[in-house]
């Protein structure tokens, strides 16, 4: 026999309102049967219903963290102080068209 919860209960055990629960449940999140004019949940389907809850937000948080760490590595040190990238890439082209404008040395023109 496999244990069933109605929308009450499986709220109790997600320790959350039953409307947000009845919400899942239209939305397709979580599997449920209504076999007259109130929804049966089972067990394991309320189980892999916050195992899935869990995994999205920890892929959230992960996301989150990986955007923070790309926007720290775009960032590079220049001349003893923190810029980006976009900053730095001017400044050395500033500096080599400084370099290209100048004649060389020892070179003769007509």
């Amino acid at each position: 026999m496999q244990l069933t919860f109605n929308v009450v209960e499986a709220a109790a055990y997600c320790k959350c309102h039953p409307e947000t629960i009845r919400e899942h449940i239209r939305e397709g999140r979580l599997k449920a049967s209504k076999p007259g004019r109130s929804y049966c949940i089972t067990k394991s389907a309320l189980d892999a219903f916050l195992t899935d809850l869990e995994n999205a937000r920890l892929q959230a948080s992960l996301e989150s963290r990986s955007e923070e760490k790309c926007r720290f590595t775009n960032e590079t040190m220049a001349y003893g102080m923190l810029t980006s990238q976009r900053k730095a890439a001017a400044e050395f082209d500033s500096l080599l068209a400084l370099k290209t404008v100048k004649k060389p040395k020892g070179c003769m023109t007509n």
